[in-house]
């Protein structure tokens, strides 16, 4: 799992095909001055480890596939889950559409993808 809450953040990526994609997103989040990784979010790339273990790191009680997403949607080959924790407070979940990703996990995020 990576996360970025702020555009130095993304040096961690840099040279990979996702970074465009995931630079794009964070300077979205990035979009107000006032910006705050703590209380107005920030982006996390699932790695396949993390695909089927309680998201305790971002201090939720969910494992991925139990995420109460708002909404999934497609991304340059990745879902993209909203996960919002009140009115101010979102993660944006990058989930590569890879072979790892299957059984509950798949079949939560495609249950709530929106076209």
């Amino acid at each position: 799992m990576k996360i970025f809450s702020s555009l130095a953040s993304l040096d961690a990526i840099r040279g990979s095909p996702l970074s465009p994609v995931l630079r794009g997103i964070v300077v979205r989040m990035l979009g107000h001055f006032e910006y705050d990784p703590a209380e107005d979010g920030y982006v996390v790339l699932i790695e396949e480890d993390d695909s089927d273990r309680v998201l305790a790191d971002l201090c939720l009680p969910y494992r991925l596939c139990e995420v109460p997403f708002e909404a999934v949607h497609m991304t340059e080959g990745h879902f993209c889950g909203i996960y919002l924790a009140n009115n101010q407070f979102a993660i944006t979940f990058l989930i590569p559409d890879a072979p790892w990703v299957e059984g509950e996990l798949r079949k939560h995020l495609e249950e709530l993808l929106v076209e």
